[in-house]
C-alpha cells in the first residue's frame, strides 16, 4: 500500500472505524493548536462525533503523549497521510501499534488454527504488510515471510507458518 493523502475529518473517521479492514494509521506532518502549541508527526488514535458533528480528536505525539483536543482548538493540520504502521515516523506510536498488531496477529492465528480460509489468509496478509517484513523478522516470524520487496513490503507469506 502506498501512502495515501487524507483530505478531511471524515477520512480519519473512516480509517479509524475500519482499522482492521484497511490497516495502517493516519499521521500528520504537524498539528497546530489555537494556543500556538505545535506537534510533529502526530498519529490519530480516535475521533468522536455527536449527531454527525465531529467534536474531538485523539492523537499520540512524537513524545508518546496522548492528547484529546476539541476540534475547535485545532488551527491547522498539515499533510495528513494514511500509512502502513511500518512507515510511520512517530516512533512511540509505531512501537505501540506494532505491538498491538503483532498481538492481534498471534491471537488470530491461534483462534484459526487448522482452518486456512480465504478471509483468514487475506487478513493475515494485510496484517503482515502493515507490520512489515523487517518487524516480523525482528519479532521471531522469520519463516513467515517468503518474499518481500526491498522496502520490506510483504508480497507473499508462508501459509504453513501462519498456523504453526
Amino acid at each position: 500500500m502506498k501512502k495515501v493523502t487524507v483530505h478531511a475529518l471524515k477520512d480519519i473517521h473512516t480509517v479509524l472505524t475500519n482499522k482492521r479492514k484497511v490497516g495502517g494509521a493516519i499521521e500528520a506532518k504537524s498539528i497546530r493548536l489555537r494556543s500556538g502549541e505545535e506537534f510533529q508527526n502526530p498519529v490519530f488514535t480516535s475521533i468522536e462525533q455527536t449527531r454527525g458533528v465531529y467534536q474531538s480528536v485523539g492523537f499520540m505525539t512524537n513524545d508518546g503523549e496522548r492528547l484529546i483536543v476539541n476540534i475547535d482548538e485545532i488551527s491547522m493540520m498539515k499533510n495528513l497521510e494514511h500509512k502502513l504502521i511500518c512507515q510511520l515516523e512517530n516512533s512511540h506510536a509505531k512501537t505501540y501499534l506494532l505491538t498491538d498488531t503483532l498481538q492481534y496477529l498471534e491471537r488470530l492465528c491461534e483462534v484459526n488454527e487448522g482452518c486456512l480460509t480465504s478471509p483468514f489468509k487475506r487478513e493475515v496478509e494485510g496484517l503482515a504488510c502493515d507490520i512489515g517484513a523487517k518487524h516480523l523478522e525482528e519479532n521471531g516470524y522469520s519463516d513467515f515471510v517468503i518474499y518481500a520487496e526491498p522496502d520490506h513490503n510483504i508480497i507473499s507469506i508462508n501459509q504453513k507458518s501462519m498456523l504453526a
